[in-house]
């Protein structure tokens, strides 16, 4: 999950210590009077570069931010008592053609509320679902309706109602923290009644400390999928005359992942003499939330570290060597059993070729052939340990890079060890997060990734590494689309165009 910052206004005060930010207020409620598409005029052709579907023509408003700010204007009705406007609409993410059946389209919110002459301000995320199937989202809707939404959700993030339907785009709308399939979000949001505080508080202060303040903010939101949020305390020791404020972070599942990737960092956490890698800290599984504790990773990210001007061949060779010795452990120690085959990374390449070659026809000849080439050539090696999400913010760098430590854990796997470097090299090629470093910089941070990982790894690894590349870079490029980035249409092309040079 990548981290969507955005400002948050002042937190508001709740029971029993608590205290919320409205980062992730707002919600749909019954249609406005007198709504109708036709009166959107600029909106009746999809948004800028997106694609046409016939089994979702609504897709022409629902990709459209100027369209759709009008939408949610006119259909989210603030709850009574609560003033709020919603001055821009920036689509967030789109998963659109992952099924026939439905497109799910995640969007940030800005907004202003306006309290006893004062202005807060604050980003917040709504998502909209759409289904090919007539009549289906207005069912949900209804069904949703009759299990009390509002129910778990905490007062102060009840800004608009969770969850809405607008006839006009056959469009089921869900508020954050509200969400049908990770409904542990409106528990966790809440602090669960206090089991937060009885699990993770004990990791975070030593007895003598006392709580004075808790604050929950969501860092990343992906609807029914996950959320990651940032739980920060802060407390003071009486007899010391101090004051401290520590925290964590938390993240929500939607089934009972987290608790592999649990023991998993707990394995991984113990002390290993010569290591060249560490991984953020495991502090607590709470079962019944299907939520996972975990540290704050110490040092910075690789990506921030690029973005900062940092040497970029200086910075990555750490990183490069603590890589090849995370795909270079014994497997069985570690205790890794889930599998990522060949057959799942072929899978992996063709999904998102599908989704490129809709999003951009004229690519279809190229990505045909690039997919076509990694099916050929790709062979069947034996597994490794992978970490399956390698990317610049996926890795923490300190005391100068003499620790590395990787976050984001939960797609490792035994795979083909040289999908990591490749999924790395790959989001650094193809500038991800990185539109503001030159090119030869980040040319220059690839080249000394790839040099030094390969110095430390069986020179065999190397043949297949191109074949990789171009298949994740197909990955990348559907990642762009979905992620709806600025100049998307470009970058995507982009990408794809690396992933040919690649098997050259």
């Amino acid at each position: 999950m990548a981290a969507n910052p955005g400002s948050h206004p002042a937190p508001i005060s709740h029971p029993e210590g608590w205290a919320q930010q409205d980062t992730a207020l707002k919600g749909s409620a019954l249609p406005g009077p007198g709504f109708s598409l036709g009166a959107l005029g600029e909106a009746s052709t999809p948004g800028p570069g997106f694609p046409t579907d016939p089994d979702f023509p609504q897709l022409a408003i629902a990709t459209d931010p100027a369209a759709m700010l009008k939408v949610f204007r006119t259909h989210l009705v603030p709850v009574p008592g609560r003033q709020v406007e919603i001055e821009a609409c920036i689509p967030f993410r789109f998963r659109c053609r992952q099924s026939t059946s439905r497109c799910v389209l995640q969007y940030t919110l800005r907004l202003v509320e306006r309290v006893a002459g004062e202005e807060r301000r604050w980003e917040q995320s709504v998502t909209g679902v759409v289904y090919a199937r007539a009549g289906e989202a207005e069912r949900l809707w209804r069904e949703s309706l009759a299990g009390d939404p509002r129910r778990e959700i905490p007062q102060p993030w009840l800004v608009f109602e969770p969850v809405g339907f607008i006839p006009e785009l056959a469009m089921l709308v869900e508020v954050f923290p509200y969400d049908r399939k990770l409904r542990d979000l409106r528990l966790v949001m809440g602090g669960d009644g206090g089991s937060l505080t009885t699990a993770v508080e004990p990791h975070l202060f030593a007895d003598g400390w006392e709580p004075e303040r808790r604050v929950i903010e969501p860092v990343r939101y992906r609807t029914e999928l996950g959320a990651a949020l940032r739980y920060t305390v802060e407390a003071r020791h009486r007899a010391k005359a101090q004051r401290a404020t520590r925290c964590c972070y938390l993240k929500v599942y939607r089934d009972d992942r987290g608790e592999a990737t649990w023991r998993l960092l707990q394995r991984l956490s113990q002390p290993a003499a010569g290591r060249q890698y560490d991984v953020v800290a495991p502090l607590a599984y709470l079962g019944a939330l299907r939520t996972l504790a975990i540290a704050q990773a110490p040092g910075t990210p690789l990506l921030h570290l690029l973005l900062g001007g940092h040497d970029p061949a200086t910075t990555v060779r750490p990183v490069a060597r603590a890589v090849a010795a995370f795909n270079q452990q014994d497997a069985e120690a570690v205790g890794i059993s889930r599998a990522h085959t060949r057959a799942d990374q072929l899978a992996d390449v063709r999904h998102a070729a599908r989704l490129v070659s809709w999003a951009c026809p004229e690519l279809r000849p190229v990505v045909g052939a690039v997919t076509a080439a990694v099916e050929r050539g790709l062979p069947d090696v034996a597994a490794a340990p992978v970490h399956g999400d390698l990317k610049a913010d996926h890795v923490f760098l300190e005391r100068d890079g003499e620790r590395v430590i990787f976050i984001d854990l939960d797609s490792v796997a035994l795979g083909d060890p040289v999908r990591d470097p490749a999924h790395l090299w790959a989001y650094l090629t193809g500038g991800v997060g990185l539109d503001t470093v030159p090119a030869g910089r980040i040319r220059a941070a690839a080249t000394a990734f790839v040099e030094e990982y390969f110095a430390h790894v069986p020179a065999a690894w190397r043949a297949r590494f191109s074949l990789h590349c171009a298949g994740t870079l197909v990955e990348v490029a559907s990642g762009i689309f979905r992620r709806q980035e600025p100049a998307w249409r470009d970058k995507v092309i982009a990408a794809v165009e690396l992933a040919r040079r690649a098997l050259l």
